[in-house]
């Protein structure tokens, strides 16, 4: 039987932590622990945290730091201290739906093959009026392209291509997974380096519901951004070329190029990734004209750009 941990990280947080301990407090599915690690509140934010360790003494577990570690440190640590099989970062100002626990836990009994799974979200204000149903469709990303980027093995390509969507307060991930993937020393957000690596090993699941209600507030220390997806009205002319090559290659590449820097030590040639690129390259090239074809080739062979050879320039 599988038990879940909970991984929280506070820091000034006594406006809305009562509340987000209380939604898990309540879940279907009760965690094992609760493991908070505090980074110097100065608010109060330590009584709160104290009267639920003496209402649940068994299951919280509080940490507070000598120095403050700042969020990407503080999260490490928290993770690193839960012990069960199961662990489900959370911030410390969201409320999660009752059934989001027996839902993660539901998902890793029934997929032994993945190491960590994410959900959708309810994006809601400061007073809890919703701002969005589902944060991803905000995020113009449907559920069946999810569904289908994890099937097929491309859901590296498509955190990628549109910008880390998978968020620490919509992920669980399988205590095993920290040793086996290095998911320590973390430059960046956790959740990032999680995204990354498991999804790139095509370890990462979707839950595809909304199990939690994501908080928008001006103190916030990681949140979304307004006008974060506003983009130019203005339509940049290309040359049909450029945009096959963003269509059919750039999505590839630019994967495969995020993967050597995070697997600096793995051959990344002999990943499935690296097939589909030059899949992709080859179907790319064979869409040019013979002679804009070859006088490519040589461009490339020249600038050492997706991996051709001089001998290229007779294969295709």
């Amino acid at each position: 039987m599988m038990n879940i941990s909970v991984a929280i990280c506070t820091y000034n947080g006594e406006k809305y932590l009562a509340e987000q301990l209380e939604s898990i407090i309540q879940q279907t599915v009760q965690p094992t622990e609760i493991v908070i690690c505090d980074d110097g509140s100065k608010d109060a934010t330590m009584k709160i945290l104290q009267y639920y360790k003496e209402q649940y003494p068994g299951i919280f577990k509080i940490h507070i730091n000598e120095t403050n570690l700042g969020y990407f440190k503080n999260f490490e640590k928290s993770i690193y201290l839960c012990s069960q099989d199961i662990i489900v970062t959370s911030d410390q100002d969201d409320i999660w739906k009752a059934e989001k626990l027996e839902e993660t836990l539901n998902f890793f009994k029934n997929n032994a093959d993945k190491d960590a799974v994410f959900n959708d979200l309810v994006l809601v204000n400061d007073d809890e009026t919703i701002l969005e149903h589902s944060y991803l469709n905000w995020k113009h990303i449907q559920y069946k392209d999810i569904i289908d980027s994890v099937k097929n093995d491309e859901l590296f390509i498509k955190v990628q291509m549109q910008g880390s969507f998978i968020l620490g307060c919509a992920l669980a991930i399988r205590k095993s997974a920290l040793k086996k993937y290095d998911l320590k020393n973390f430059t960046v957000a956790h959740d990032y380096e999680i995204a990354q690596k498991l999804s790139f090993k095509n370890k990462i699941g979707f839950i595809p519901k909304t199990l939690s209600f994501y908080r928008q507030h001006e103190d916030q220390v990681c949140g979304l951004r307004e006008g974060e997806l506003k983009t130019s009205s203005k339509i940049n002319e290309i040359s049909p070329e450029k945009k096959d090559f963003n269509e059919i290659v750039w999505p590839y590449l630019s994967s495969l190029q995020t993967a050597k820097k995070l697997f600096p030590q793995e051959d990344i040639q002999k990943t499935d990734l690296y097939s589909k690129f030059l899949k992709q390259r080859n179907l790319y090239l064979k869409k040019l004209n013979f002679l804009n074809r070859k006088k490519y080739i040589l461009q490339c062979v020249k600038h050492q750009y997706l991996d051709l050879k001089f001998t290229d320039i007779f294969r295709y």
